[in-house]
């Protein structure tokens, strides 16, 4: 006599479920093995190919309205919500005296700001070692391309140039912080204005 078994068998949503949920443990305990497996295969975790863009977003009423932020979504599939990473940025300008070496050039500093809201892994406290990382790289992609040529900056030689401070905020670091970063940079950079009638023009 044969006893019917009291055990279901899993349906196609719960198998789904139950992959999904080995794929995230094994993902936090081997995240390096996880990434092996998705590059062998030449694909990424959400599907991309290795040379593949996620699209960027960036607002620029922000900053036309209050003359100095700006806000820079990252999509990956188009809802705000899956944005990969969201990055706030301010410009703001000083006088300051030229280098002894370089009396014709200005100055452009960019710096990044990982805070505590964007992302557990950064914890209150001064600039992480992340955060100096990034804000050198920004600094090296910059200058080197000459996107704004220090000697824009130059307001007399030997006496007085522009300090470009143009700092970076990261909301929600969930994704390439460096491209969101600089994307946020050029994009202030170009849409910067002189509203001191000063020689100092920022239009790159």
């Amino acid at each position: 006599m044969s006893v019917a078994s009291d055990e279901k068998k899993p349906t196609p949503t719960n198998q789904v479920q139950s992959d999904e949920l080995r794929a995230q443990i094994f993902q936090r305990l081997h995240p390096h093995a996880y990434l092996d497996r998705f590059l062998v295969e030449g694909v990424r975790p959400d599907g991309r190919t290795p040379e593949e863009w996620r699209d960027a977003f960036i607002n620029l009423e922000p900053w036309r309205k209050t003359g100095g932020k700006l806000d820079i979504d990252g999509r990956r599939f188009g809802p705000c919500k899956d944005r990969w990473n969201h990055d706030r940025l301010r410009c703001k300008a000083e006088i300051a005296e030229p280098e002894l070496d370089t009396p014709d050039q200005g100055f452009l500093v960019p710096n990044i700001d990982l805070l505590a809201i964007c992302s557990p892994k950064f914890k209150p406290g001064p600039p992480s070692e992340d955060a100096q990382v990034l804000s050198e790289r920004l600094n090296a992609a910059l200058v080197s391309t000459q996107l704004l040529p220090l000697t824009t900056l130059c307001i007399e030689p030997r006496r007085s140039v522009w300090c470009l401070y143009v700092d970076a905020t990261c909301i929600n670091y969930d994704g390439n912080a460096f491209d969101a970063a600089l994307l946020a940079m050029v994009a202030a950079l170009r849409n910067s204005e002189d509203r001191s009638n000063s020689p100092y023009v920022c239009g790159c």
